[in-house]
C-alpha cells in the first residue's frame, strides 16, 4: 500500500460510484469520462492494495474491503469539504444565498415559526427555502443534494450518506368530522372497520418509498395538510394529522379524535430529527440552521 498515491479526486469518484451504483451513473453525475472513473478507481486499488468493486456481475458490488473503506472516505471527504467552509468563514466570506430545508408534514408549525425567526435575524440575507413531503421523500430530497437539511421522523438508514440528531417529539392523531361514520361508530376501532372508510393522505413523491399509517383500502391522494384536513372537515374521508394542527377543531367540535384498536386512545408520538449528509459541508447559514433546530424546537414547544 502506498498512501501518498491516494488523492481527493480517486475518492470523490470511489464515493460517487458507491452512491450511483455504476461506473457510467457516476461518470454522469461527475461530469466525467467514464475511462477517467475507470482509471480513478484502478489507480487508487492499486495504491491502496485491495479491490473495491467486484466487477463479475452486470454492476460493480462493494468488497468486504470496499464497505469498510468506503466509511473512512465519506470522513475524509467531509472533513476537507469541513475544512474549505471554515477557510471562507475565517476569510470573512458571506454566508451561501439560499439555504433548503425540507420538513415532513407533521413537523409543528411552531417550530418552523422558531426557526424562521431565528434564521431571519441571523441571516437577514440568505434566503430560506422550506419544501414539505412525507415520510421518506424527506430524507430522500437530502440524499439527492436538493435541500441541505432535513427535519422528519425516524427512517431506515442502513449504508446511508446521512448523519442525524434528535430534535424532539411530536404527536398525531386520527380524525374524522363528526357526522362521519367513524365518528359515530364504537370505540375503539377495528382496522377493519377502519379499512372500508376513504382515508385522506398527503401523497408522496414518485418512488420516495411506502406508505405509513394507511389502513384503507380506499385512499384519496392530496398534495399537503390544508387540503388533507379540509376534506376530512367536509366529511369526506378519515385521516392522521400533527395533534398541533388540528387542536382547536377538536376543542370546537368541528373534529373528532378516532380511537383505532392498534393505535390506541391517545395522540401517537413521534420522534424527529434534523439530518444532513455526513459528506457534505454545510455553509454557515445552513450549518448553523444544523445545529441550532434542537435547541429552537425545544424552545418552542
Amino acid at each position: 500500500m502506498d498512501i501518498h498515491r491516494v488523492t481527493l479526486e480517486q475518492l470523490r469518484v470511489f464515493a460517487a460510484i458507491a452512491e450511483a451504483g455504476s461506473f457510467s451513473a457516476a461518470a454522469r453525475a461527475l461530469g466525467r469520462a467514464q475511462s477517467v472513473v475507470s482509471y480513478a478507481v484502478a489507480h487508487l486499488e492499486d495504491a491502496l492494495g485491495v479491490a473495491l468493486f467486484d466487477r463479475a456481475g452486470r454492476r460493480p458490488a462493494l468488497t468486504a474491503a470496499g464497505k469498510a473503506l468506503l466509511a473512512d472516505t465519506r470522513a475524509v471527504l467531509a472533513a476537507v469539504s469541513a475544512l474549505g467552509a471554515r477557510a471562507e468563514a475565517l476569510a470573512g466570506r458571506r454566508a451561501e444565498p439560499e439555504v433548503g430545508v425540507a420538513v415532513d408534514a407533521i413537523v409543528p408549525a411552531s417550530w418552523l415559526v422558531a426557526l424562521g425567526r431565528a434564521f431571519q435575524q441571523r441571516f437577514p440575507e440568505v434566503t430560506l427555502r422550506i419544501r414539505t413531503e412525507v415520510v421518506e421523500a424527506v430524507p430522500a430530497l437530502v440524499r439527492d443534494r436538493a435541500v441541505h437539511v432535513g427535519i422528519g421522523g425516524p427512517f431506515d438508514t442502513g449504508d446511508d450518506p446521512l448523519r442525524r440528531r434528535p430534535v424532539g417529539t411530536a404527536a398525531i392523531v386520527a380524525v374524522a368530522a363528526p357526522d362521519h361514520p367513524l365518528s359515530r361508530a364504537r370505540a375503539p376501532l377495528a382496522r377493519a372497520e377502519v379499512g372500508d372508510a376513504v382515508q385522506i393522505v398527503i401523497a408522496q413523491r414518485a418512488g420516495a418509498g411506502r406508505d405509513h399509517s394507511v389502513l384503507s383500502a380506499t385512499t384519496w391522494r392530496v398534495a399537503d395538510a390544508a387540503t388533507k384536513l379540509a376534506l376530512i372537515r367536509a366529511g369526506l374521508g378519515w385521516g392522521t394529522l400533527p395533534y398541533e394542527l388540528v387542536a382547536d377543531d377538536l376543542a370546537a367540535g368541528r373534529l373528532v379524535a378516532l380511537h383505532i384498536e392498534e393505535w390506541g386512545p391517545k395522540p401517537r408520538p413521534v420522534d424527529l430529527f434534523v439530518f444532513a449528509r455526513s459528506d457534505r459541508a454545510l455553509g454557515p447559514a445552513a450549518r448553523w440552521v444544523w445545529e441550532s433546530l434542537p435547541a429552537l424546537c425545544a424552545e418552542a414547544g
